[in-house]
């Protein structure tokens, strides 16, 4: 038996990702969970949140939110829920995953348009930063909608949402749709 130690971060995912974050804290020995109210966060069950290290923080302090998760690093697992233009910040988290981890990032639908100046996607973009780094395994969520049987679409649900998210940990490849985005026309506004 190992005397390795796992430990996953967990980054905005407290609400819709809330059963894929459960997922994470299962695999691991610690789950650091960074929200602006991680501190109120738990699962009520005490083998989760006795692995539990809360970390309320807030994106708008850029400098405190990094220092305070690469206090807790390396990390084996992270699943992350980022504001798309947080470039710092996922740079940032890039540089704290353990050789050999897994990083599974969420974004929304709109990650994957290009630019107004033609400049390439946010997806795009990290897909090609994180190629460079084949040291840990990184796969992308991206969060799409559902076309319903009568033609009307819908935005996904919270666990259909954790459910593509979970995949990802579970078998990652680099970049999972949740429901789709095509056509792009039929996107509930």
């Amino acid at each position: 038996m190992s005397d390795t130690k796992t430990t996953a971060l967990l980054i905005g995912t407290t609400g819709m990702l809330a059963e894929a974050a459960r997922e994470a804290i299962a695999r691991a020995d610690k789950a650091v969970i960074v929200s602006r109210k991680a501190d109120e966060f738990l699962y009520g069950e005490p083998e989760l949140d006795e692995k539990l290290v809360p970390l309320a923080l807030d994106y708008e302090d850029t400098a405190r939110f990094i220092t305070e998760i690469e206090k807790h690093g390396p990390y084996d697992i992270a699943l992350t829920w980022i504001r798309p233009r947080a470039e710092l910040i996922r740079a940032a988290l890039d540089a704290t995953m353990a050789q050999g981890g897994l990083l599974v990032e969420v974004m929304g639908s709109r990650s994957i348009l290009l630019g107004k100046d033609g400049t390439p996607s946010i997806a795009e973009t990290r897909a090609h930063a994180l190629a460079a780094q084949p040291d840990i395994t990184y796969a992308q969520v991206i969060l799409g909608f559902k076309i319903e049987e009568e033609g009307t679409s819908r935005w996904l649900h919270h666990h259909e949402i954790s459910a593509a998210a979970a995949a990802q940990l579970d078998d990652p490849i680099p970049r999972r749709i949740a429901g789709t985005l095509e056509p792009w026309e039929k996107r509930p506004s």
